[in-house]
């Protein structure tokens, strides 16, 4: 068998694969005699007619067999003659298949980016602070109260900042419905009993500030800037106006931080309870800056390796990055309709983190083939376990489940890749 390599693209390369001509005599009549024992020819009995009738019967048939057995076969045999590391078949050409001759065929596959490591032990970090403040104790503390917050009606006053005020509204943008003018904020343009918190975490930037002090009945024109980063981006840096009618309210009632609701949270004392905040916020601050580190250990890694990544490879991390911010809006109260206006610059965002993705898991598992770090089967059985409790599933069931979707392998993919990135920290020089 003759292979010849060509290169097509980035990562990518064209096999022009030639078998002898005899060796596809041999692999023939092996398929002749597998139709002349299993076929049916009228006249004679299963597995006694002619070869040669065998033949001229169902030479379209297997020409078809023949060309669905042979090239899957020769396309292995090539790619382990040469050593080459697929990453996905993109093309298989119409192979030659004329009886007498060589038989002929072209494969372009992606495969595996060939490049350089730089010299990654010893990266330099600059460590970050993880002190916890007593404020940010008290602003726990005041979550925790929130949480378990109750709501009263209230009428007779005016809106006090943390209350919750109930309006319709409309909008506009330079005078034109805001729907019309941006189709893909359909639902954002007007609403009807919708609760906004008079506080800074409105859906609406702005709105929920701007209604401190309106009053059941009330009517009032805000002017709502949306922020570059919004989660409609067609809105992004744009000015609306909304004519709000206020219908109802409600009065944040937060519970007494006293023995009865220290019970509740199975505290003995509101000491006991800040203890625990503050060892919760430093733990929590750590893992951050532990996070943070790493992202640091990642960009140097993008930024030192210079390297092409297969595209096929690109195209898929991009279509489940597509898939996770269409969920991830929806989780948000997108509608369908308007994750289907923004599919294109959702896919366009995804192919650009997609890319830098790829790099980065090519480079890191690299690296853990030069320090020949792995993972056993124990530490796999960890993770599916955690991964099982985490989504509250049967840890057996769940692991039947990766097996059976073939997932159990891109699980010991991924704690290799956290193990080596953290390899890294370990060896980097943190000041």
């Amino acid at each position: 068998m003759k292979v010849s390599m060509k290169n097509a693209g980035p990562c990518r390369q064209t096999m022009k694969i030639e078998v002898p001509a005899e060796t596809i005599a041999a692999e023939r009549a092996e398929l002749l005699n597998y139709y002349t024992k299993g076929v049916s020819v009228p006249g004679f009995r299963k597995g006694h007619a002619p070869k040669a009738l065998v033949e001229k019967r169902f030479a379209k048939d297997m020409a078809a067999d023949l060309k669905d057995r042979i090239v899957p076969k020769f396309y292995h045999e090539a790619i382990e003659k040469e050593g080459v590391k697929v990453v996905a078949v993109v093309d298989v050409g119409e192979p030659e298949l004329v009886e007498g001759k060589p038989l002929k065929f072209e494969v372009t596959v992606d495969v595996v980016p060939e490049f350089k490591l730089p010299k990654y032990e010893g990266i330099s970090i600059k460590a970050e602070k993880t002190d916890v403040s007593e404020k940010q104790v008290d602003e726990t503390v005041q979550s925790i109260l929130r949480q378990h917050a109750t709501y009263e009606d209230i009428t007779g006053r005016a809106a006090k900042e943390k209350d919750m005020v109930q309006v319709s509204y409309e909008s506009t943008i330079g005078g034109q419905p805001l729907e019309e003018k941006v189709p893909q904020a359909r639902g954002l343009g007007r609403g009807t009993g919708y609760w906004i918190t008079c506080d800074e975490e409105s859906f609406l930037p702005g709105m929920g500030k701007a209604l401190i002090g309106a009053k059941i009945g009330d009517r009032k024109d805000v002017t709502v800037k949306f922020p570059d980063g919004y989660i409609v981006k067609e809105l992004a840096g744009m000015k609306a106006e909304f004519k709000v009618e206020v219908t109802g309210m409600r009065e944040t009632k937060l519970p007494e931080l006293n023995e009865e609701f220290l019970k509740k949270l199975r505290i003995e004392s509101e000491a006991e309870l800040r203890k625990n905040i503050r060892e919760h916020l430093e733990e929590a601050a750590k893992n951050k800056e532990k996070n943070r580190q790493q992202d640091e250990v990642c960009e140097f890694l993008l930024h030192k390796t210079k390297l092409d990544v297969p595209e096929s490879a690109v195209k898929e991390q991009a279509r489940n990055l597509t898939y996770e911010l269409a969920r991830q809006r929806m989780m948000r109260g997108m509608s369908q309709d308007q994750i289907k206006a923004q599919s294109e610059d959702m896919f366009k965002e995804a192919k650009e983190k997609a890319e830098e993705q790829v790099k980065l898991r090519y480079i890191v598992m690299a690296v853990a083939d030069a320090e020949n770090i792995k993972v056993d089967g124990q530490e796999v059985s960890a993770e599916v376990v955690r991964m099982a409790v985490q989504q509250r599933q049967d840890a057996a069931e769940y692991r039947k489940k990766l097996e059976k979707e073939d997932q159990l392998g891109l699980v010991a993919d991924q704690l290799r890749f956290t193990k080596t990135v953290e390899f890294l920290l370990e060896k980097a020089k943190i000041k």
